[in-house]
């Protein structure tokens, strides 16, 4: 935004040096014309008292003035604009401006004035005799119109092909400057949106490596956890096991005996749960179909559909989808999606699945007809041990984003108007095929990759033929 403020505000200024570069060549014309119109009036105003021959040395001198170069017309009139003396080109319609820029050329008017000739400058009086000397040829003539004074105009049409040229050459050297400063605001900004996602990517890379380090340390966490843990845990339930079968089956004692096994069956899929989200997640690429992986997921849930009297409706896509990823991760992730739809959605309504592919990306969508999540907690989403169910983790959806991750692929949350939630996972189908030298790689988020785009692979394993 700033750098279009600076680019706007670079075009207004060349404009203006522009029309100041045209108004700059305009005066330089127009002080030449003034000059010239100065020099008619000054030769009028010297020459006059020659007598008869006056106005034919005034009519030569304009018709030399016309034959220079920059010259296209010139004329005298009087104040009522009546053409005294004219050469050149014909002046038509001529504006009452003083100057004033035509097709053709610019035009200069500048009236003078003249006073009357005494009588003896006219050869009618005392002298040394030289207006008897010219009076024979004077009576024959009429008389000058100049020789009883008055105002006049004298009129000069300047050509403007000069003028023209220069304001076509500065035209082009603004346009030059213009293009080279928005080329180098342009260049600007591209180095600006080039660094800006070297920043961006040099956090995410960052993030992810403090991320790979965060769950390296809980794994190595939950790794001593499940040791600690698991071991007594076991014993207690097989002493309330052991109490259960050896009471009679409806006795308070076999009674909270039970309620003890199934606290300690809890406990160890809380255990188990969080094992897994602090597991580094490491894909085993290969290509994956994810149609008979979701099938397989509606009949495990079937049963719980059946409770809660929910459908389930899958949206086959048109031809088969194949892509890259791991196959159990890919499994893990959409339980947990359907799961959650299966637990939240009101009964009676019913889930739908659909597996679709616009431009280059599949898409998985899962929704379902709850209750929604509120606004103010969607920012809380696929954190972990964030739920909105109280006998939840808080794990599955933060799983779901960890293995979204580990494969490059993004999830999407959107709630429905009428209600409900859909979670869709993005997928590239040119993705790349990740190959790590290590584990320990493959945790920092190093790993080597080459294209596998499973179009232009025919012989991959798992590539269905058209």
């Amino acid at each position: 935004m700033f750098l279009f403020a600076v680019a706007l505000l670079f075009v207004a200024w060349q404009w203006r040096e522009w029309q100041t570069d045209q108004m700059a060549a305009e005066e330089i014309v127009r002080g030449q014309a003034d000059a010239l119109a100065k020099a008619v009036i000054g030769a009028i105003r010297s020459h006059r008292r020659l007598g008869a021959f006056f106005d034919q040395q005034i009519q030569v001198a304009l018709d030399e003035l016309v034959h220079s170069h920059d010259v296209l017309a010139a004329a005298i009139t009087d104040n009522s604009r009546r053409f005294l003396l004219q050469a050149g080109a014909n002046l038509l319609d001529i504006p009452p401006n003083d100057w004033a820029r035509l097709p053709e050329g610019f035009l200069i008017q500048k009236p003078f004035e003249l006073s009357p000739l005494p009588l003896e400058a006219s050869g009618r009086g005392r002298g040394f005799g030289w207006g008897r000397w010219f009076r024979e040829a004077t009576e024959q003539e009429r008389p000058s119109p100049f020789a009883n004074g008055g105002i006049f105009v004298v009129i000069l049409l300047l050509d403007r092909s000069d003028y023209d040229a220069q304001v076509h050459r500065a035209a082009i050297s603004r346009l030059v400057e213009l293009g080279t400063g928005l080329g180098c605001l342009g260049l600007l900004a591209v180095v600006g949106s080039l660094a800006a996602r070297a920043l961006t990517a040099e956090h995410e890379r960052r993030l992810a490596e403090l991320r790979a380090k965060h769950y390296e340390e809980l794994g190595q966490a939950a790794a001593g956890l499940a040791h600690e843990t698991r071991h007594p845990l076991g014993l207690i339930r097989g002493w309330a096991q052991k109490i259960a079968q050896s009471e009679e089956l409806h006795s308070p004692v076999a009674r909270e005996a039970r309620l003890v096994m199934e606290e300690c069956d809890r406990l160890a899929a809380r255990l188990t749960q969080f094992l897994t989200f602090a597991k580094p997640c490491l894909p085993r690429w290969e290509p994956v179909n994810p149609e008979p992986i979701i099938q397989e997921l509606l009949t495990l849930l079937e049963p719980d559909c059946d409770a809660k009297a929910v459908r389930c409706h899958y949206e086959q896509p048109d031809h088969p989808i194949v892509f890259w990823a791991d196959p159990e991760l890919l499994r893990q992730a959409l339980f947990n999606l359907l799961h959650n739809a299966v637990k939240f959605t009101y009964p009676g309504t019913s889930i739908e699945i659909s597996t679709r592919v616009s431009s280059n990306c599949c898409t998985i969508e899962v929704r379902d007809h709850g209750p929604g999540i509120p606004p103010e907690l969607i920012p809380r989403l696929f954190t972990p041990y964030f739920s909105t169910d109280p006998q939840g983790s808080g794990l599955g959806l933060a799983l779901v984003r960890k293995v979204v991750e580990a494969h490059g692929w993004d999830i999407q949350y959107q709630p429905v108007p009428q209600g409900g939630s859909v979670f869709r996972i993005l997928i590239p189908l040119q993705k790349r095929k990740h190959t790590c030298t290590s584990e320990r790689a493959a945790r920092r988020g190093t790993c080597t990759s080459a294209q596998g785009d499973l179009a232009s692979n025919p012989e991959s394993p798992g590539q269905r033929k058209p």
